[in-house]
């Protein structure tokens, strides 16, 4: 079998718009310097990833191309890196592995990899090197694997020289053989993207628009990191809740015991399962509570409190605190246009003198008596500007459903509205759910929401749609399940594929339900619609054509 390659050697930084999906901020940073910074003639490749026949074997971060030298892998490490008595640490923690033993793993695979589907082809000379994007000195170990080999911080602005200089000390004086060799790792690189016009290649191509944070939310963490009170505003999509979290490693990295609150408890296990401690603000307080001994509704638990119950606990807890207090020093708040004032009231108790961080969007609040931020929390607001997560039609379309003047009539990017007869909505729900999965689209990356109540709706208790099981958005395994639930309980969350329906449930606030629902999508979002409910909403009778 001889070697295959495409007709011209590649060049240049691949993926050319964005990083490959990752929750890695320190790869998006390096991407973007690389973008920036890489000699004319190289190539890099940003997730390199190998495939055996089970299934993926291995991934590069990156994998830089010399031509007429070699290849090498960069290996790397997000947060504040430093060896210790001859240990690697992150962020104060021991890592498991040294950075480079990971990457010559990787080496190995890529290499089978290569002789497995081009047999025939001469392979390039390889070596590794770690780079630490958010480390801000320059750490060169004295090992003698390591040293001369390690890029940081501050290494970044200077891509173009200080990568030369790299190679120079990574490689032997050998030429790189002659051969295809670049185009036979750019063909490896782009085999695990399926070149089709499904909906499945849909959502993988918009998920390389997603950016974890980019240089305008970093810089607002860089600006304002000093003060001790600060309020976040910005839009569905403008990436509130990823710069909390970051903000709360961050904190972590310096030595601080962050506290992530938020008002859905979907998004609390979420962000639970990003590693971080995190509450909604009214659990905690009947942790509190509990940890206090205090009983209420004659000590019944607390799934089984009343409403009335639930809305007394914050300002108990609070009382509470100085007999139970918790072991954090900074607190950060997302979704802040949910909380009441008695939350209010519980978090400024928990937060004390430490720093008090909150995120929201005024047009997101679903009670009208909860819009509005306390003054004293927000004595500094920073405002996003940018929004990345809906395709721009849609965003513009669900911007419509906010006071501020109605999106144009016609067709809009990402949004299909589709109508059914009002008894057969969930059929209609079966029948495009099994499209989506058959197009290639994973349950995972759909959630089915009802502008309904939790009480009302019947699509959102579903155990199976369209065949596939289905899951609340606050169970421990819907991070891997479709989900279907209510528009509410899905607040703060995401998916590629959106599917809004059972409408008439949500007569009373009607606007900020699609609104919030709507801008959940980051490919697309189904509307499933009556006559009856296309003819009261002008918006979506337009938008349907």
């Amino acid at each position: 079998m001889g070697v295959r390659s495409p007709p011209m050697a590649p060049t240049g930084l691949f993926p050319r718009d964005a990083p490959r999906p990752t929750s890695s901020a320190a790869e998006h940073k390096l991407w973007h310097a690389l973008s920036a910074q890489l000699p004319e003639g190289w190539v890099a490749w940003h997730s390199l990833r190998v495939r055996a026949p089970q299934g993926l074997d291995g991934e590069g971060d990156f994998v830089l191309a010399v031509p007429g030298r070699g290849a090498f892998v960069l290996e790397v490490k997000g947060g504040n890196v430093e060896v210790r008595d001859g240990r690697w640490w992150q962020d104060g923690r021991p890592l498991p592995k040294a950075p480079r033993e990971q990457a010559f793993g990787y080496v190995e695979k890529l290499r089978r990899q290569l002789s497995h589907r081009f047999p025939d082809l001469r392979h390039p000379f390889f070596a590794v090197a770690t780079a630490f994007p958010e480390t801000d000195e320059d750490l060169q170990p004295p090992h003698g694997d390591v040293e001369g080999t390690v890029l940081t911080e501050v290494h970044l602005p200077y891509l173009r020289e200080a990568l030369p200089a790299l190679v120079e000390r990574l490689f032997k004086p050998i030429p790189a053989p002659d051969g295809p060799w670049i185009e036979a790792l750019h063909e490896l690189w782009g085999q695990t993207w399926v070149r089709d016009p499904s909906l499945g290649a849909r959502t993988r191509k918009a998920a390389q628009r997603l950016l974890a944070l980019d240089a305008e939310q970093l810089g607002a963490l860089d600006a304002v990191a000093e003060n001790p009170r600060v309020f976040v505003s910005g839009g569905p999509g403008s990436g509130k809740t990823v710069l909390a979290v970051e903000l709360a490693r961050r904190w972590r990295a310096a030595g601080r015991r962050p506290l992530l609150l938020c008002f859905t408890r979907a998004l609390a296990t979420e962000l639970r399962e990003s590693g971080l401690v995190a509450w909604t603000v009214r659990e905690l307080a009947a942790e509190v509570l509990g940890r206090a001994g205090v009983a209420l509704e004659a000590g019944a638990p607390p799934e089984a409190w009343s409403p009335a119950t639930w809305n007394e606990v914050p300002l108990r807890a609070a009382a509470a605190l100085p007999a139970s207090p918790l072991e954090h020093d900074a607190v950060i708040v997302d979704e802040a246009q949910d909380l009441a004032p008695d939350d209010w009231a519980f978090v400024r108790a928990v937060a004390g003198a430490g720093p008090l961080w909150s995120f929201g969007d005024a047009s997101q609040a679903f009670w009208s008596d909860r819009r509005e931020i306390p003054a004293d929390v927000r004595p500094f607001v920073f405002a996003l500007k940018s929004r990345y997560r809906c395709p721009k039609g849609l965003a513009a379309f669900a911007d419509g459903y906010r006071p501020e003047p109605a999106p144009p009539p016609g067709p809009v990017e990402g949004l299909r509205v589709l109508t059914s007869d009002p008894d057969a909505l969930e059929a209609r729900c079966d029948a495009v759910v099994e499209r989506l999965v058959r197009e290639g689209v994973a349950p995972h990356q759909i959630a089915v929401l009802s502008l309904g109540g939790r009480t009302r709706t019947r699509v959102g208790r579903a155990a199976v749609i369209g065949g596939v099981e289905a899951v609340r958005a606050d169970d421990p395994e819907a991070h891997a399940r479709l989900v279907s639930d209510t528009f509410l309980r899905f607040k703060g969350l995401e998916r590629p594929w959106i599917v809004v329906t059972e409408l008439g449930l949500g007569a009373e606030s009607y606007d900020v339900r699609m609104h919030i629902a709507l801008s959940r999508a980051t490919v697309g979002c189904l509307v499933i619609a009556t006559e009856e409910e296309l003819a009261a909403d002008g918006r979506l009778r337009g938008a349907a054509g």
